[in-house]
Formats: C-alpha cells, structure tokens, sequence
C-alpha cells in the first residue's frame, strides 16, 4: 500500500509536468544533440555544449531535512563533421544526468549521423545507442509506519534504514535535422525501444518514446545588424504534449536575447554572448504560470558551448555558430 502511495504521488507530479520523464531545458536551440542524432556535425566543427538547469529554485523541499525535491539536469554533449570511409558524416557524445527528488537519471549515448547535401539544405539522420542508469534514494522516500520493503529497505518507515538502488538499460534514439542558411527543421525519437531499466527482481520502471519537433526561421532586418529567428520546439509521448513557442533575436552575429512561451506552464526570458574566441555564455530565466506558480520559484539556467574548426584552413568558419540558434 505504502509503495502504491509513493508512485501515485509522482505520477501526479507527472501529469503536471510530463516532461520530466525527459528533462526539461528552455534553451533547447543549444541541446540539439541531446534529443536529435542527426544534428551531428551539422556546424560543419568541433561542438562542445554543457549546461545545467536548476528548476523550481526555492519550491518542493524535503521539510524534514530540507532537502531540495526540485528537478535539477546538467548535460554535455560534444559533436564533429568527419568522413568516415567515403560518408560525409557527423559522430557525436552526450551524457546527461537528471535528478528529481528521491530519483536520479543518467543518460549516456554515442551518436552518428550520415549527411546528405540536397537541394533544402544539409540533412543529417542519425542514430544513437547509449544505457540509461536510474537510480532510488530511499532515505527520501516516505512510507507508512510498519510497512516493509524489500526494494528500499527493511523497515521503510525508517529513513535511515532505507537504501540506494540502480537499475541500468539499453536505449536507442533516432532523428533527422535539416539544416539550411535560412531555416531548420528537425525530427526525432528518443528511447525508441522504450527501456526497462530493473531494480533487483521486485520492480522495473520504464521510459516511453518522446517525439520532439522543432524547427526555426532566420529574418535578417533590413539596414539593422539584426535577424530575428522564430522558432518551435514540441515534444510528446503521443498522449500529451509540450510546446515551446520562441522569438530571439541576433545583434552583429555576437549578441542574443529572446523570449519563450511554454503552453500552459512557464514564459522564459534568455539572452547571451559569443565571444571572439569562439567561446558563448547563455542564461535563462523560466516564470511559472501553470496552477503552481504559488508553490515554486523560477527556473534557473545556463549554457557554455565552445566551437571550433579543426582544419586551419577553415578558421573563417569559426564564429558563425549563432546561426544555429
């Protein structure tokens, strides 16, 4: 009974906000590469992103110990065109780990892409294979007194009795990015075989298949050093749905600043700076609108990304990776 309770509470979270099964980022132009493996090698260099979300500052805390409940997600993902045996292609690593309250995700997936020119523009399909490891901590689960437990412990009413847990799966993505000067458009499937990662023999969770699309469109000012880019970005496991309606705009190739609206739960403000080294700095901030913007503060969030050319005589290359917003 006690356990049912448990799971009854997070799914309820869930159907608030399902999208924590797959974590959640404002600055998605930037985490192409976590939820699309054919945006592999698509900036044509070297691309190293890292970012880390802290969302619901200040709301869900554990108010025994005060410890936060609230999602917290960092990711690192590092990509590169190459030809490998002839194939125009792009090879790729992500690894992204999500925590939320008593559980802990960590998603690791080699990706390669085969790239096409056509007549749209550069398009990349792709495939990545990588194992997901989730992960319990009992010491922040509540159960009913004299329950017992054999998966988080002997005598679950006793926090301190409690233990850690981790389960490990296979997982397949697939995606297509289209990419040209003017637009880009992408498709993808995340955990296509919809893994099974299982804790000892007693229970298995499991992760549905998530469908993101997104696609954006470049506006260059007339006589301004400004281009504006709108853009979407949905998800959905086929039973509910998010999406991301996005305006930024681009001063000099240098300079950004833009403002989201997620449906039915937050608006995000976001801006940042491509330095001349290549190096560019991103931070958003995410105001809750949803029913429980009274219990939660905003959402935090930053990105760092480094881009560079490998071949000396494609250095020119360098700084246009703001046309990938």
């Amino acid at each position: 009974m006690a356990r049912r309770i448990v799971f009854f509470l997070l799914f309820c979270v869930a159907s608030i906000s399902w999208g924590q099964q797959y974590p959640q980022f404002s600055q998605n132009m930037f985490n192409q590469l976590t939820v699309n493996p054919g945006y592999a090698g698509t900036s044509e260099m070297m691309n190293i992103t890292l970012g880390n979300r802290q969302q619901w500052m200040g709301g869900f805390k554990d108010k025994i110990n005060e410890t936060s409940m609230a999602p917290s997600t960092t990711v690192f993902g590092v990509d590169t065109e190459i030809n490998l045996l002839g194939w125009n292609s792009g090879v790729g690593f992500s690894i992204m780990n999500d925590e939320i309250g008593a559980f802990t995700t960590l998603y690791m997936s080699a990706i390669y892409a085969k790239r096409w020119e056509t007549d749209y523009g550069k398009l990349g399909v792709g495939l990545s294979l990588g194992l997901i490891n989730q992960g319990i901590n009992g010491s922040l689960l509540y159960t009913l007194p004299d329950d017992n437990d054999d998966l988080l412990g002997k005598k679950s009413h006793d926090r301190e009795t409690f233990t850690e847990e981790q389960g490990m799966a296979f997982d397949v993505g697939f995606g297509a990015f289209l990419e040209h000067k003017e637009y880009y458009l992408g498709i993808s499937v995340a955990h296509l075989n919809q893994p099974k990662p299982k804790f000892k023999d007693t229970y298995a969770s499991y992760l549905n298949r998530t469908v993101f699309i997104t696609g954006g469109y470049r506006i260059q000012m007339k006589k301004r050093p400004i281009v504006l880019v709108p853009s979407v970005f949905l998800k959905t496991n086929m039973s509910s749905y998010q999406i991301d309606w996005n305006i930024n705009g681009i001063l000099k190739d240098k300079y950004w600043g833009g403002l989201t609206y997620r449906m039915q739960d937050a608006i995000v403000l976001l801006g940042g700076v491509e330095l001349n080294n290549g190096l560019r700095i991103g931070y958003s901030y995410d105001i809750s609108i949803s029913e429980l913007s009274g219990a939660r503060s905003g959402s935090h969030e930053i990105m760092l990304g480094y881009r560079f050319d490998l071949s000396l005589e494609k250095r020119k290359k360098q700084y246009k990776s703001v046309r990938y917003l």
